[in-house]
């Protein structure tokens, strides 16, 4: 079945749901983020240019949402925009709503995979272009009430020697209060938090453009679209991963199999991540009630089998309301 015919047959309520979150949408959230860019390449460049405080003649590549692997076996990333200037520099900008384990790592992994991705086999590596990983981060990431944190390379040796590899990390906090950056990127970083937006300037024009993405019924449509199909995979991915599990469960016993194989599949469908929605994170809180719903599902699936009823396991787990009617049934708590 392919992803178009599976989001069609998603149930109305998600839907409607996710529909609802709509218009509550702000600059802070990865799709409005990566609309905004997309809509305006000339507000892109100017938000690249106060944050980098460099020079750029043009925008010409925009993709938001782009998904990039350096090689079959390794770990894909979902870039939030990927920009690359008239000059073939490259920049992946972020945005970070929640604090998250391994942020600094995670930005080291997001630069060789856009340096993995510009050079070519038998290439020069004098024609690797300049690459640079932002991150727009609506808490401090580092503790130091720094506004901007830009990181290069430096001799540990002698500090003032920093040789230009052409990469570059920045993090900018949207709670900063020490460090001088340009009135522009100050009230971008207000605007995140919830600031009155001046007048006029960068924040202003990006808060109109932040309307006209709302005001768009094919944004409107292109977003519910986009999460239907995020859900549909996770869900998929759930559900093979847990039957998967399942099987390894059965045959090399209860708790290993349920504890190590299947962390990627029962715990992000279970009904409490599910109510947070894709699009609030569903990182958060889906780590809650893991060994509890794992005993839970094993002790069901053993009764179902006694009973003679196994073929009722695979609908309680892509149903919750099937899956607490047998926990009832068999009065399992």
């Amino acid at each position: 079945m392919n992803q178009t015919t599976h989001v069609n047959h998603m149930p109305d309520s998600n839907r409607e749901a996710i529909e609802g979150l709509w218009p509550s949408l702000d600059f802070t959230d990865d799709y409005m983020f990566g609309a905004v860019l997309r809509s305006n390449p000339d507000l892109c460049r100017r938000l690249l240019e106060s944050i980098l405080d460099i020079p750029i003649e043009r925008v010409e590549i925009i993709t938001p949402q782009r998904e990039s692997r350096p090689s079959d076996r390794g770990k894909s990333v979902r870039l939030d925009a990927y920009v690359q200037d008239g000059n073939g520099r490259v920049f992946d900008i972020e945005m970070q709503q929640y604090r998250a384990r391994q942020l600094v790592k995670r930005a080291r992994y997001y630069q060789a995979v856009l340096d993995t991705e510009q050079l070519d086999k038998g290439t020069s590596y004098q024609e690797l272009p300049d690459t640079f990983v932002i991150f727009f981060c609506t808490f401090d990431p580092f503790g130091r009430g720094l506004r901007r944190y830009t990181y290069c390379q430096a001799c540990r040796e002698d500090g003032s020697f920093a040789p230009w590899d052409g990469s570059a990390r920045v993090y900018l906090n949207a709670k900063g209060t020490l460090g001088a950056i340009s009135d522009d990127l100050q009230g971008v970083l207000d605007y995140m938090t919830g600031h009155n937006v001046p007048e006029r300037g960068l924040a202003k024009d990006i808060e109109r453009a932040v309307t006209d993405v709302l005001s768009s019924e094919d944004r409107r449509r292109e977003y519910v679209d986009m999460q239907l199909r995020m859900q549909d995979e996770h869900d998929r991915g759930r559900e093979e991963g847990f039957a998967e599990g399942h099987a390894e469960g059965l045959e090399q016993g209860r708790q290993q199999g349920l504890e190590q194989g299947r962390q990627q599949g029962l715990e992000q469908g279970l009904e409490q991540g599910r109510q947070q929605g894709r699009a609030q994170g569903l990182q958060q809180g889906i780590e809650q009630g893991q060994e509890k719903a794992l005993q839970l599902l094993a002790r069901l699936s053993s009764l179902l089998k006694e009973a003679g009823r196994s073929d009722e396991l695979a609908q309680a787990i892509s149903d919750s309301q099937k899956f607490e009617a047998l926990c009832k049934e068999f009065d399992l708590k």
